[in-house]
């Protein structure tokens, strides 16, 4: 069931993407915003205890009303498990994105495409460079792969509609509560646990339908270290398999920290950001295909 429920929610957004923000994405962060109210004292293990109540306890209670729906009739169930692993990607609406900003980089609008990438990209706003925009763009759209779609599946294959809702939940929270200081401690270091397993298997699939050799090379020298490992190896791997050079300077604010500059090849261009959405896709239906032969094996 686990294969249908990811097809049905991955041709559902195909055809409805979902669009930020949405109800339930609403509700849920007037809710977290509201624990950080009336929870956050500036320690950390406050921080637990809110990310117990706003991710661990709705997921659990999502699990359980799966559960209840099984009992009665299983296809309420995989309804159930559909919509809210639904609810928990939104990818779609990025690609759609992506094309946007490389029509408006190609017509020379970059100040545009930089303005547009700033309202769903975090940081400052890039350079209104066409280097710049499209090595930015590039980047948020493989981190946003990330979060809104490889770890969602990965967790949901992994560990039903409860391994969804955490991950995606858990991405929520940091978000919301990332000028908190001590309060997100907690939860930032669990979202970094729960991304390091997908992360690999995103670049390592980024390598078997790209460029093989050159996505483990830049795996391998150029994921950098730190906490950032996952989000280096993710975009090494995507930059390798692609044939270009991201990193270096994007943001428009002067002096620029440095950055590492993972890949290989060509400058990123407007050109490159098609191929990121199409590479990202690939590695989606190979997973979909890993899951299906998994499914025959099974019969």
């Amino acid at each position: 069931m686990t294969l249908l429920t990811l097809l049905a929610a991955l041709l559902w957004e195909h055809l409805r993407p979902l669009r930020d923000p949405a109800p339930p994405g609403v509700l849920f962060g007037r809710y977290v915003e509201w624990l950080a109210r009336h929870i956050n004292a500036g320690v950390e293990k406050h921080g637990l205890l809110a990310w117990v109540a706003a991710v661990l306890l709705p997921a659990a209670g999502a699990a359980f009303v799966g559960a209840l729906l099984g009992d009665l009739l299983w296809p309420l169930e995989w309804a159930w498990a559909v919509l809210v692993l639904y609810f928990c990607m939104g990818f779609k609406q990025f690609s759609f994105a992506a094309a946007d900003l490389a029509r408006a980089i190609l017509r020379g609008d970059t100040q545009e495409a930089a303005e547009e990438l700033a309202a769903w990209r975090s940081g400052p706003p890039p350079a209104a460079e066409e280097g710049a925009v499209s090595r930015a763009a590039i980047e948020a759209i493989l981190l946003l792969s990330l979060s809104r779609l490889f770890g969602v599946l990965f967790w949901f294959i992994l560990l039903g509609v409860f391994g969804a809702l955490l991950y995606r939940l858990s991405g929520v929270c940091v978000e919301r509560w990332r000028e908190e200081g001590a309060f997100t401690a907690w939860p930032l270091r669990i979202l970094h646990w729960l991304d390091w397993l997908p992360a690999r298997a995103a670049a390592f699939s980024f390598a078997i339908v790209g460029n093989f050799q050159d996505a483990l090379e830049s795996w391998r020298a150029q994921a950098g270290d730190g906490r950032d490992r996952s989000a280096g190896i993710l975009l090494a791997s995507a930059a390798g398999a692609l044939g270009v050079c991201l990193g270096g300077s994007v943001d428009g604010e002067e002096p620029a920290p440095p950055r590492p500059e993972p890949g290989c090849g060509e400058a990123a261009g407007p050109e490159y950001l098609d191929g990121v959405v199409a590479l990202i896709w690939r590695a989606v239906l190979l997973w979909v295909a890993l899951l299906g032969l998994v499914w025959l094996g099974g019969l």
